[in-house]
């Protein structure tokens, strides 16, 4: 098995020590062919790849990897030098004593030795190796066949024979091994089997999108202690939040709220995933995923759950929440006052306009510069179809008369520009950089926010568009 630079570049990298469930180990590796004196082991972490240890030869191709701390069980990684080759095993329970043998050139074949659970686990991957070199050939064929519009019911017959061979050998494995590491990973991996449903198309097709969602998890122990240690686990979680809920921030995190209540009793798994959460929607590029950080952040770190967390990164991860929580999609934009030129105050709320398109910006912001033409453009053209566009200059004090010249540089004019030397506004509405752009309803709801000036045009015909279709 060959694995890519870039998918263990943290494996290389990162050395990262956890405590453990398994006692003392003492692991001996005989790699035949293998040259090289360094053996770097790895283990899972979620979505991660982290180091555990970097052994060296006592012989060549011979390698003890041991200790007298503990050993988290879970799915671990013999990683060879140089080229990245990799074989896998399982340390579980009392397996913390054993020796591993196989050739470089082949990383499929290993022996083991005083280890059940590596020797069940190689055992079930060449069984199914066995009938995957089985089925292969009858698949290509019907493939063929139907390119061709014909079928071969007896070939179909042999396919389904050898699909039902190999679920009945799942079911029996995971039956008479309940319990160990290995079943578990066959068990969570077991299909939901959608049952026929009757009636139109796109009917049916929405039963079974709900089915398969509300059974996704049937075969999930969320309390298995090595679930975090496991190769499989961030792809499903991964898949279920990304593919299976519908993306808007309110079906996220219904779905993130459901992962994190199914690992309340695995707090090592429910603390990475809280963390993954987190770190996942603070730096989404996705417009309004902001909303999901500041969930998390209400009513998980801000609650006192995060327990990990140095008070000085959690005042910081709560402060960022509620400076966001003002400016997000849904909800009313503070009523914040400021001033045109001539001191006339501007009150938000007070304009009455079908839309507004408000506009933070400074007039030393590159950015701004470049926007700017997009915007007045943008106002040209929707104008006259109930858009007023406001911009609000940031800079105050002693620099807040550079936002008028700034105005005129930018042939800004058609405009309504306004400004607060005291930015008084910043009280309320907090954000680092410009231009920060605001697509408001009549009723000062944001509707959109931090989009490219260029979408500004068509992201407004599609509001324009889906309001008129309400009506």
């Amino acid at each position: 098995m060959k694995v890519k630079n870039n998918v263990f570049a943290a494996l290389l990298s990162l050395v990262c020590f956890i405590p453990g469930l398994s006692a003392q180990y003492n692991i001996n590796f005989k790699i035949d062919d293998y040259t090289n004196d360094t053996l770097i082991i790895g283990y899972y972490y979620g979505e991660k790849q982290l180091v555990k240890d970097t052994v060296y030869a006592t012989k060549p191709g011979e390698f003890t990897f041991k200790g007298k701390d503990t050993l988290n069980d879970g799915m671990y990684i013999a990683l060879m030098k140089p080229d990245n080759t990799f074989v896998q095993f399982i340390v579980s329970g009392k397996d913390t004593n054993f020796d591993v043998k196989f050739k470089k050139g082949d990383t499929a074949r290993l022996t083991f030795k005083n280890s059940p659970e590596n020797k069940r686990f190689y055992d079930y991957m060449d069984y199914i190796k066995q009938k995957r070199e089985e089925a292969t050939p009858l698949r290509d064929s019907l493939t063929k066949l139907k390119e061709k519009e014909k079928e071969d019911p007896s070939l179909k017959a042999k396919l389904d024979k050898i699909d039902a061979d190999v679920k009945a050998y799942q079911e029996k494995f995971v039956k008479d091994y309940k319990g160990t590491y290995t079943a578990n990973l066959i068990y969570s991996n077991f299909e939901v089997t959608i049952p026929e449903f009757e009636g139109p198309e796109e009917e049916t097709q929405l039963k079974r999108y709900r089915f398969y969602k509300q059974h996704y998890w049937d075969y999930m122990d969320w309390e298995f202690p090595a679930l975090i240690h496991t190769p499989y686990i961030h792809q499903k979680i991964d898949y279920y939040v990304k593919k299976l809920t519908v993306q808007n921030p309110d079906s996220i995190i219904i779905s993130v709220r459901e992962i994190l209540d199914k690992l309340e009793k695995n707090p090592e798994a429910q603390k990475y995933y809280l963390s993954h959460f987190l770190n996942e929607y603070a730096n989404s590029k996705i417009i309004g995923m902001d909303k999901i950080f500041v969930y998390l952040s209400d009513n998980y770190y801000a609650k006192g759950k995060a327990t990990w967390v140095k008070e000085e990164n959690l005042k910081k991860i709560i402060e960022s929440a509620d400076n966001l929580r003002n400016i997000l999609i849904g909800e009313i934009f503070p009523n914040i006052t400021t001033y045109k030129e001539d001191n006339t105050p501007v009150v938000l709320h007070n304009v009455k306009s079908k839309y507004i398109l408000l506009v933070f910006w400074a007039p030393d912001c590159g950015h701004c510069k470049k926007a700017m033409p997009d915007i007045i453009k943008f106002d040209e053209e929707f104008k006259s179809q109930g858009v007023t566009t406001i911009t609000v200059c940031t800079k105050g004090g002693d620099k807040a008369n550079t936002c008028w010249e700034g105005i005129k540089e930018k042939h800004m004019e058609s405009l309504i520009n306004t400004g607060d030397q005291y930015q008084r506004y910043r009280q309320i509405v907090h954000f680092q950089t410009t231009p920060k752009l605001f697509i408001l309803d009549e009723k000062k709801e944001i509707l959109f926010k931090d989009l490219p000036s260029e979408e500004l045009s068509n992201v407004m015909k599609e509001i324009i568009k889906m309001d008129g279709e309400k009506k």
